[in-house]
């Protein structure tokens, strides 16, 4: 996986996540971040945040949040192995 999804303008990756939200009835909106670093970053830096695949960038979201989106088809985001 890249260090950074894609370039896509910040305001198209939130609009994805606030419909995302909408249609599966999460809890929070995500939070968006595209590089990978970061999202693990910021997901360690809480107590139950994980940090999924969403639409064009990494989400960073509750637990409840992470199950609504596996069950509609979203991927957990594979922890980057320490080198």
């Amino acid at each position: 996986m890249s260090a950074m999804m894609n370039d896509e303008p910040l305001p198209v990756l939130h609009a994805a996540a606030a419909k995302a939200r909408t249609a599966l009835g999460l809890r929070y909106l995500p939070v968006v971040i595209r590089s990978e670093s970061s999202a693990f970053a910021v997901a360690d830096r809480t107590s139950a945040s994980v940090v999924m695949l969403g639409e064009d960038a990494f989400w960073v979201v509750c637990l409840a949040d992470a199950a609504k989106l596996e069950r509609a088809g979203y991927e957990w985001a594979p922890r980057p192995s320490a080198r």
